[in-house]
């Protein structure tokens, strides 16, 4: 569970107001232009990183080489965007990060950004131009699955050739795969459904694959490749500068360890959304589809749902924040879509929608807070063998964190704990398999429903205090360190 993680993240976000002034001062004194947001950025979360983390970085050329090689590892893991003159190219710079950092300069970052920038934009050509024609597999050839063991390549040549055996090798599984379906329905007996429906409102059997040949096969297989490709190029060369540069900060967090991160504005929205299972704006969960945004659903008791007239199916065609003009959002991302949707309890969003009919209208929604119940301690008493057992699902140890009113799992616990008892069980299951960690404290104040007396965890500060136990009433060992 990733308690460090959700410790050092929050707190990476409290400390960036702190150092802010001490950013703008240090590298006010590097440059008469004043700090740019990116030095402003990376100074900031460095600063508060060597000033609250548990084991602080030196920031010397061994940091330079760990980001370094971090940094790239994350842009192209594969190896297969950047060429070997590229990775030279960068070298340059891999004792001069932590440099760059102390001063406030950024040319790692600009050049490894115009690098993949590039690359991408070619590589997008390249794919498609190797999947506009058949490939042969009569021939033998081999293909390194194993990325760590890969090499970038020397040149466009190599580039070229690496990315047609890389396609043909997934072309070839999804070939393989069809070949296995189809062979299994031969061989499946007939249902009892498509032998003869039990009644006439009986569901139609789904009509079974079509009979392909290999080639067939093949063509139908570069087509899904193909599919799966654009959708992911989509996203890269939707990138953002700000994405860039929290991909970096996040890069220069993880290598203090790996669970320490850095948020950007909305994944730390995310990120408080799934630890508290609550959030501000209309109460309607999202589709994409065919280049616009469909209403999947509406949550029920949300701003949506007593306002009415939002209804599953809309399309949203533009959104205007109140009475300002409204911006199009056809064609758009549903996480940049959302920017514009979500907002402050009481703000008015506008929406126009095109209905299931044809018709357009303008949907006027005051936003709300949001509350996902579904997120939050569940139970429910079940018997078996005339025996009566409690189930509580907990997926996350959530918690008040932003002191807005949200609930408590550990007060939640405790209230489903003795309604189970009133209903007699004798045991109660505890299902933690979905939960990814959340509020230490509220998992040390749960386990003190179930234990009596004890420590249930250690932890220690960056000041090497002496270790201290966690219990309901933290105290401090008296042994000292370990």
């Amino acid at each position: 569970m990733s308690f460090p993680r959700l410790k050092i993240g929050l707190y990476a976000f409290l400390v960036m107001a702190v150092f802010v002034l001490a950013s703008y001062r240090l590298f006010r004194r590097n440059t008469s232009a004043g700090p740019t947001k990116e030095q402003v950025l990376i100074g900031t979360m460095v600063q508060g990183l060597n000033s609250a983390h548990y084991q602080p970085e030196k920031l010397d050329d061994t940091f330079s080489n760990r980001v370094f090689d971090l940094s790239l590892k994350r842009d192209d893991y594969r190896k297969t965007f950047l060429l070997a003159s590229d990775i030279q190219s960068l070298g340059k710079y891999r004792n001069d990060i932590d440099d760059e950092v102390k001063t406030g300069r950024r040319d790692f970052f600009d050049l490894s950004t115009q690098l993949m920038t590039q690359r991408v934009k070619e590589m997008q050509i390249l794919y498609r131009e190797i999947l506009a024609k058949p490939f042969d597999f009569t021939i033998a050839e081999t293909f390194q699955t194993d990325f760590e063991k890969a090499t970038w390549p020397a040149d466009k040549a190599a580039q070229h050739e690496l990315w047609r055996k890389m396609l043909k090798f997934e072309t070839l599984s999804r070939v393989s795969e069809m070949m296995d379906a189809q062979e299994k329905a031969k061989t499946a007996k007939p249902s009892v459904a498509t032998a003869a429906p039990a009644a006439a409102n009986a569901k139609a059997p789904t009509a079974p694959e079509p009979v392909r040949t290999p080639a067939q096969m093949e063509a139908e297989a570069r087509k899904r490749v193909l599919k799966t490709y654009d959708d992911q190029f989509e996203e890269l060369l939707e990138v953002s500068a700000n994405d860039q540069l929290a991909s970096y900060a996040n890069v220069i967090a993880n290598t203090y360890d790996p669970h320490t991160d850095y948020f950007a504005p909305k994944a730390k929205e995310d990120f408080d959304y799934q630890l508290t299972g609550r959030f501000e704006g209309i109460g309607a969960q999202l589709r994409e589809k065919d280049n616009l945004i469909y209403i999947e659903d509406i949550l029920p008791g949300s701003a949506s749902a007593r306002q009415g007239e939002l209804k599953k199916g809309d399309a949203i065609l533009r959104v205007a924040q109140g009475a300002a003009e409204p911006v199009s959002i056809e064609g758009w991302r549903i996480t940049k879509a959302v920017t514009l949707i979500k907002g402050k309890k009481g703000s008015e969003v506008r929406l126009t929608v095109r209905k299931a009919d044809g018709t357009t209208k303008v949907v006027p929604i005051i936003r709300d807070v949001v509350i996902n119940s579904e997120a939050y301690a569940r139970s429910a008493a079940i018997t078996d063998k005339n025996q009566k057992f409690g189930y509580l699902d907990l997926r996350t140890f959530y918690a008040d964190f932003n002191n807005d009113g949200s609930p408590n799992s550990s007060q939640d616990v405790k209230k489903e704990l003795a309604k189970m008892t009133q209903e007699g069980v004798k045991g109660v299951i505890l299902d933690l398999r979905y939960n990814g960690g959340g509020s230490l404290n509220d998992a040390v104040d749960m386990g003190g429903l179930f234990i009596d007396s004890g420590p249930i965890v250690q932890i220690r500060d960056a000041a090497a205090a002496p270790l201290c136990w966690r219990t309901r009433t933290p105290r401090c060992n008296t042994v000292g360190p370990w």
